[in-house]
């Protein structure tokens, strides 16, 4: 008996059998170690002929297949048919190389791994003469089936395992890529290396691969996800949905034409689809193909579907409705379709999904991951130009209108970021936002890349999930900050550490450099990554030869270079910023607050991802780390994992011992610790990660449907802000929270009048550090702006407000209008020392349609005292 089988499909390749059968049989020393099975199907132009007269002289068997030509149908078949204990599988076109095939058999034999690839995308491997539109089909092909397995060549048809898997492949199997389907089925214990080979195209003959087959991969894809997605599913989908839309409809044009909101006529209006569960379950996904579940937890998960589609219907509102002006009953029509879409996809691989294929649930995680972050990157896009901007974003407007080097409570990066946005987008929130899109694209990708090195593409998606899902990536992703800068130099900096210090990779060091620079640039905290890094070269021998070498050294002076615009400004300003986030901070609010370090993580990250975070940061880490016999480097994994987080947690845990400690300050670090974190809380799904007690089986159990009301409120809360939910009288469209517009629109009333009274335009002062300023000048008219500023001047600093107030030539002749939301630090007695002739605590009702949204209160002065302004070092306690 052979004990190699190598298994050839045909169809109409008769002038490359000769050269093929010619270059396998010089690939062996023994031609009795292998036998060749050929299985056509039906060819037309001689091939079975030809294969025939080399079964004359060689082990070479024919079979004859019936009925409709099938690439995996006839692989299957010649494998029924093999007698060796190990199969190769190979086109007869000429692409793949017979020279390859004992690197692919022998390591088999051997029992060093179970599965092997001819591969064209490690090391080594290469294509040769493809034409362009090859390359693109191939790479579109490469990237849908990318989160099914961690193969770099997933599309190879060159490729080799036991006869006995093979056997063991579905029935259903289909398509011209049955290897994706193996990879699939075998699941994560199964041990695989990638064989490098040089493809070339075909010189004979003419491909087969056309539309059809296509088609055909892509509805495999969906069966080996889990997705019960066709088109009798879609067609029943859409028959269903329509009896519901006339209803949704009804209601919404009745609720409309009562006057309602939009927000409340939508959601009032979408009750009507939740009715379409029964006929779903019982209809459009019947069979015995649905995932076992309960009819409870069935009808919650098409809960959680309706209610996320429902938000993102509601993004679709408010951009159509609020930003492009079109009517509100034109506008739920393409609302419907796209929520449809929404519905569709969830209820095919949420709701109602299959096992039909056997899928590992690590795929599962893979999908959700990529799925989640899709829906949350568009939620974010119809959303993020209407959630009204919090005062630090207004803040950092007038960075942009103020262009400099730096800034005294922040660095130039997120002025720069905005005046970009604004400049293609206009002076909107969507403009001040734009440059988040870019961002977060930037942030999943070093987020996913830090976490695949680390432990694997599994860890680098559950990675690009906690970016979709925590609190602190979903505030990141919608609100211009200098954090959201920072967090994408923070990962990449990781990223190119690790590649440096552990992969020994010397190209990562000058890219660090590049991160590292532009993070300082975002925001100084970044620079804790930098002892971090120290001290893990100290502990770890294999990474303690960079202390002799030149490109740590060049990495900190590509970061100086880059950092250098703040150093230039601090150094023309007296060092301003560097002592203002140094001793100033110290000592502004001493206090204990170290506290605030664990509740800070608990919130911005999820209770329980917080909770795993803590949990490992002991022994569990190195429980749940690859086996060191395996991997002999997890643990300078582990310890770089452990070391990143803990050397900036702990500049935290010693700082909030002596003032406080700011939320945003803090979560940063736990990045490092990420991949860890995710995979601790799959480990149900992963064999090779083991669950170690019972407080951990409580963390996995809890992570599914914490994850999934984080995700609902993440939409909830974008749709109260911008159309409003019911209950809430005053939040529909253009009605944000916060009112600001309607303060500034009084705030001028009063100023003109003031000028009118006096002959003089009074300054506008915000009674607090900085934010009443801000929201005033962003939306106040032009010819005000240049007169508002911050509480400096009656000696309480610590803003750029400092740097670009210029005092009159007659201060104490200069009307003054101070301004604020509340009456604290407006109604203060020794503000009469401050200013001249201050006048009494006034208030004003401000309203939106109709209804009262705040209050503001404001004082007017006859002028300032100037000898009253203080240095920030010299300003009275808050």
């Amino acid at each position: 008996m052979p004990a190699f089988s190598i298994v050839i499909p045909t169809l109409n390749e008769v002038d490359n059998i000769d050269p093929l059968m010619r270059d396998i049989f010089a690939s062996f020393d023994d031609p009795e170690d292998i036998e060749v099975v050929v299985v056509d199907d039906q060819s037309s132009d001689g091939t079975p002929e030809r294969v025939e007269a080399w079964s004359g002289t060689h082990p070479v068997r024919l079979i004859r297949r019936q009925g409709t030509p099938d690439l995996s149908g006839a692989v299957l078949d010649g494998v029924q048919a093999a007698q060796g204990q190990w199969v190769a599988v190979m086109d007869a076109d000429g692409s793949h190389p017979a020279a390859a095939l004992p690197k692919l058999l022998l390591p088999l034999q051997a029992d060093e791994v179970d599965i092997t690839v001819g591969s064209r995308r490690v090391e080594g491997g290469q294509t040769l003469n493809w034409p362009w539109h090859r390359h693109l089909t191939s790479s579109v092909a490469s990237l849908l089936a990318w989160p099914f397995t961690e193969v770099r060549d997933p599309m190879a048809g060159f490729f080799a395992s036991s006869r006995k898997r093979l056997l063991g492949l579905q029935s259903g199997t289909a398509g011209y890529k049955i290897l994706l389907e193996l990879l699939v089925q075998a699941g994560d214990e199964a041990r695989v290396r990638e064989v490098p080979i040089t493809f070339a195209d075909r010189q004979r003959g003419q491909s087969k691969l056309g539309l059809a087959q296509q088609a055909t991969y892509l509805r495999r894809l969906m069966h080996l996800g889990g997705g019960r997605v066709s088109l009798a599913t879609a067609g029943k989908f859409a028959l269903v949905g329509l009896t519901g839309m006339v209803v949704d409809l009804l209601i919404f044009y009745l609720l409309i034409s009562a006057d309602a909101r939009v927000g409340s006529a939508h959601i009032g209006s979408f009750v009507a689809t939740l009715t379409n569960f029964i006929l779903n379950y019982r209809w459009t996904f019947s069979g015995d193909a649905q995932l076992p579940t309960s009819l409870a937890t069935r009808y919650l998960r098409f809960l959680v579907v309706a209610v996320l589609a429902l938000m993102l219907r509601g993004g679709v509102l408010v951009l159509l409705v609020e930003t492009l002006q079109m009517p509100a009953m034109l506008a739920i029509f393409p609302a419907i379709v796209i929520t449809a879409g929404v519905n569709y996809l969830g209820s095919a691989f949420y709701v109602f999904a299959s096992t039909a294929s056997g899928v590992i649930p690590r795929v599962r995680w893979h999908l959700a991951a990529i799925g989640l972050l899709v829906y949350m990157v568009i939620l974010r896009l119809f959303y993020m130009g209407q959630v009204e901007m919090i005062p630090d974003e207004m803040y950092y407007y007038v960075f942009s209108q103020r262009l400099s080097l730096s800034y005294l409570d922040h660095p130039p990066l997120v002025a720069w970021l905005v005046k970009l946005g604004t400049l293609l987008f206009g002076e909107s929130a969507f403009g001040i936002r734009a440059m988040l899109l870019p961002l977060t694209a930037m942030l999943v990708w070093y987020v996913y890349r830090y976490g695949a090195t680390m432990l694997g593409r599994t860890a680098g998606l559950m990675c690009v999930l906690a970016l979709a899902s925590l609190p602190v990536f979903f505030a990141s992703g919608l609100l211009m900050t200098p954090d959201t800068p920072m967090l994408v130099a923070w990962a990449a900096a990781l990223y190119y550490f690790k590649r440096g210090l552990i992969d020994d990779q010397t190209w990562a060091f000058w890219r660090l450099g590049v991160a590292m620079g532009f993070g300082l640039l975002a925001k100084y905290s970044i620079v804790l990554l930098a002892p971090a890094a120290f001290l893990f070269m100290l502990l770890d021998p294999g990474a303690r030869r960079w202390f002799f070498k030149p490109q740590p050294y060049f990495a900190a002076l590509i970061a100086a270079l880059i950092f250098s615009p703040v150093l230039i400004w601090n150094y023309q300003n007296e060092w301003a910023s560097f002592v203002f986030q140094g001793t100033t901070r110290m000592t502004e609010s001493p206090q204990i607050s170290v506290h605030w370090l664990f509740i800070w993580a608990l919130i911005m990250l999820s209770p329980v991802v917080a909770l795993a975070g803590f949990y490992l940061l002991g022994p569990a880490s190195r429980a749940l780390m690859p086996d060191d016999e395996l991997d002999p480097e997890a643990e300078r994994r582990r310890r770089f994992m452990l070391i990143m987080t803990v050397v900036p947690l702990s500049v935290f845990f010693v700082h909030g011992l002596l003032s406080v400690t700011k939320f945003h300050w803090t979560i940063p670090p736990w990045m490092a610790l990420l991949p860890l974190i995710m995979m601790a809380l799959i480990a149900n799904s992963l064999r090779s990660m083991p669950i170690l007690g019972r407080f951990h089986r409580g963390l996995v159990r809890s992570w599914p449907p914490v994850l999934m009301i984080m995700m609902l409120l993440w939409g909830v809360f974008m749709h109260a802000y911008t159309l409003g939910l019911p209950g809430f009288r005053y939040n529909d469209f253009g009605a944000g929270w916060q009112g600001w517009s309607e303060m500034a629109e009084a705030v001028t009333d009063i100023a003109d009048e003031i000028e009118a009274t006096t002959g003089r335009a009074p300054i506008i002062v915000g009674m607090n550090r900085w934010g009443n300023a801000a929201q005033l000048y962003y939306y106040s008219p032009e010819r005000l702006r240049d007169r508002i500023t911050s509480r400096h001047v009656n000696g309480m600093s610590g803003s750029m407000w400092e740097f670009w107030f210029e005092m009159p030539d007659n201060p104490r002749q200069q009307p003054v209008l101070l301004v604020k939301e509340t009456p604290k630090q407006i109604a203060e007695p020794w503000l009469d020392d401050a200013f001249v002739g201050l006048g009494p605590l006034q208030t004003k009702a401000l309203e939106r349609n109709g209804h009262p949204i705040r209050v503001l209160h404001y004082r007017i002065a006859e002028g300032l005292r100037p000898e009253q302004v203080r240095l920030p070092d010299q300003r009275p306690p808050e």
